[in-house]
């Protein structure tokens, strides 16, 4: 059972992401980093006022794995991920597509409000839709969203830089060391070796 339940979670990324993060956004082509931290931050704001909401942004095809079919169908899929990444309680979320979008376990006034929202086009007017989509649910769901722009709502540009930067800075140290103590060993052969 739990093998089935794996198989299903692997046939599309969204759902191997958003069980541990409230975003998903598409490989290509790529949402800014700016734009990834006002998703990051109005979705950590939404769950904040009492409204957690996950959100998937799809732009191709290939964003959905094993489900390509589900491509420019926003509601259907909505229905298929949400039930995927719902596992003790259901789970809000809304599906933005090209070309609309799709809700799954939001109150009908907050699916109502967030699926009227257009869809710009490209990866950042995606996600900008995206962005307008969780504000009018959540208000639409009579929460209070506060203030998310530049806070990052649970990890920004800076937490990932610090991901990947952390290592580099780690070896840059490690290789320091091992040339220091190098020198000083080359430096005691060669007092070893002049005369006395």
């Amino acid at each position: 059972m739990a093998t089935a339940g794996a198989a299903r979670a692997d046939s599309d990324p969204a759902s191997d992401v958003l069980p541990v993060q409230n975003v998903f956004v598409p490989y290509q082509p790529r949402v800014s980093a700016s734009m990834q931290q006002t998703l990051r931050g109005v979705t950590g704001a939404a769950a904040k006022a009492g409204l957690p909401i996950k959100v998937a942004i799809i732009a191709t095809a290939q964003d959905l794995g094993g489900v390509p079919d589900f491509f420019n169908k926003p509601q259907p899929y909505a229905r298929y991920l949400g039930s995927e990444i719902s596992f003790s309680k259901a789970q809000p979320l809304i599906v933005v597509m090209p070309n609309g979008i799709g809700t799954y376990q939001l109150p009908p006034k907050a699916a109502a409000a967030a699926r009227g929202v257009s869809v710009g086009s490209g990866a950042d007017g995606m996600a900008t839709a995206a962005v307008k989509a969780v504000e009018k649910a959540t208000t639409a769901a009579g929460h209070k969203l506060g203030s998310y722009k530049g806070k990052g709502g649970g990890g920004g540009g800076s937490s990932t830089a610090l991901i990947f930067a952390g290592p580099i800075v780690v070896l840059v140290i490690v290789l320091v060391i091992f040339s220091y103590r190098r020198m000083g060993r080359e430096e005691d052969e060669v007092e070893g070796e002049l005369p006395v």
